[in-house]
């Protein structure tokens, strides 16, 4: 991660993402887990939209955060790649059985960094989440790290409003302390981190719609 180039693309671009995205953040416990994102923990969040990493990048501004990216994006034509390589992605090739990416993760969390991940992978088909692919339990079992959940509604684009809810850590080794999980406990901690997901989710729809229902109507 090249530090003058993260922090050049955050600066030179807060105030256009600020228009673009005009995110409003909400907590389901802000004295738990704020907008600063501890040292060696994973933020983990459902996939909406390409632009949901510029949108941690502006969110999580002091804390910058390694993010899983796929093949595609690494290989695409222009300057993409390079200024990805220089804010710290890691590389996912998702069509080949090739992990190396998940020792990588796990050492960037065990020397304090942060990692960013979508599990779905796949932005959604239908308007439908993918699928979690168990990648990210692994990291997290691997590292030991806390996992940070969450949600975004990808409500972008001029004249909208981005919403999102960050949830409480989360530690995965606490329900898998097993040094070698077996693949049935790495399904069930990977329905676990989705679940917790899915509740940020829940949670964000009954604010807003509390919201919507305070609002005075003539």
């Amino acid at each position: 991660m090249n530090n003058f180039v993260l922090y050049f693309t955050k600066i030179t671009g807060f105030i256009p993402a600020l228009i673009f995205f005009k995110w409003k953040v909400f907590y389901m416990n802000k004295k738990a887990q704020g907008r600063k994102l501890p040292k060696g923990t994973i933020l983990v969040s459902n996939h909406k939209k390409l632009l949901d990493f510029a949108l941690y990048l502006m969110i999580f501004f002091t804390s910058p955060v390694h993010f899983l990216v796929a093949e595609v994006l690494m290989n695409k034509p222009g300057p993409l790649p390079w200024l990805l390589k220089k804010l710290g992605s890691i590389r996912v090739d998702r069509d080949k059985f090739e992990f190396g990416f998940i020792h990588e993760s796990a050492e960037v969390l065990k020397s304090g960094g942060r990692v960013g991940v979508f599990p779905e992978g796949r932005l959604p088909v239908g308007g439908k989440m993918s699928p979690f692919a168990p990648s990210c339990v692994m990291i997290a079992l691997e590292s030991g790290a806390d996992i940070i959940p969450v949600w975004t509604d990808g409500n972008y684009g001029m004249g909208k409003r981005t919403h999102v809810m960050i949830g409480e850590r989360l530690n995965l080794k606490e329900f898998c302390p097993t040094e070698n999980p077996t693949r049935d406990e790495i399904k069930a901690c990977n329905e676990l981190l989705l679940s917790k997901i899915l509740e940020l989710k829940d949670e964000l729809e009954k604010r807003l719609g509390k919201q919507a229902e305070s609002v005075p109507t003539e």
